[in-house]
């Protein structure tokens, strides 16, 4: 795990730094957001249904635009993420929004919050930075509620496969070490970050969860992306496939919810 923490602390000096430039990008239109545009995309909204008056922690948080959407729709939300960049950020915007939202510096693995939720979220480019899909399921069993909902609306792990990155499919301890110039937002191009990612497999993710006490209950997958990435076009309104497959139906996207037996 000493190698782990190793990694992560690159990948933490990573996001310290994309941050600042994520708070400034039109990938993320913070002054819409401000004057009451969600950040959160259909995919992920009709999946987790009404939250009103419920308590949710929102893991891998980064500035907290989802975290401060869901606390509007009316749920107690606490946000967490590595980062004490976005942190600090996170709880700027939310007094300046005047929203209440509990936001935390931690790493995911070691969190202990002595407190169960109604609701677990994370989404979109999340678990690939957690080298631990054990520790990492146990952390969501440890603070969810029983009979409560676990929401990970996540990229598909056959998407880097079929961009042809070079990543296994199958998790490797050993992370695939990126040196890469700007950051998947506009702005930032004389930005150079090294971080480590690894890969999960479906059944890594699914295995993690049902061993630490979580039941699945729903999967679905979903041919396009809601974020314009590199390589893309859009294919219809908020939709976006891979240019080079265009015609070929692709999975994007998927939806996982599980339950705390």
């Amino acid at each position: 795990m000493t190698e782990f923490k190793k990694h992560i602390e690159t990948n933490k000096k990573a996001w310290n730094k994309r941050t600042p430039i994520h708070i400034k990008s039109n990938f993320y239109n913070n002054e819409e957001f401000k004057k009451g545009k969600t950040s959160l995309k259909p995919i992920e909204l009709n999946a987790i249904g009404d939250v009103k008056g419920k308590s949710l922690l929102h893991l891998q948080c980064h500035f907290g635009q989802d975290s401060i959407s869901f606390a509007r729709m009316g749920a107690k939300v606490t946000g967490v993420d590595f980062s004490d960049a976005a942190i600090n950020e996170a709880k700027r915007i939310a007094a300046e929004m005047n929203m209440h939202v509990n936001f935390i510096e931690s790493n995911v693995l070691d969190l202990k919050l002595n407190k169960e939720f109604d609701i677990i979220f994370s989404s979109y480019g999340v678990i690939g930075w957690l080298p631990d899909l054990d520790k990492w399921a146990a952390t969501i069993a440890t603070h969810l509620k029983k009979g409560g909902l676990f929401l990970l609306t996540e990229f598909h792990p056959f998407l880097d496969l079929i961009k042809d990155n070079g990543y296994d499919y199958f998790y490797d301890p050993k992370p695939d070490i990126e040196i890469e110039n700007g950051t998947y937002t506009d702005g930032g191009s004389e930005l150079v970050t090294k971080t480590c990612w690894w890969n999960h497999s479906l059944t890594n993710i699914f295995s993690a969860l049902e061993s630490n006490g979580l039941k699945l209950t729903h999967f679905e997958e979903f041919d396009y992306s809601p974020f314009l990435l590199d390589g893309m076009i859009k294919k219809e309104k908020g939709k976006y496939v891979l240019e080079k497959r265009e015609k070929n139906s692709t999975p994007y996207v998927f939806n996982l919810k599980a339950t705390k037996k």
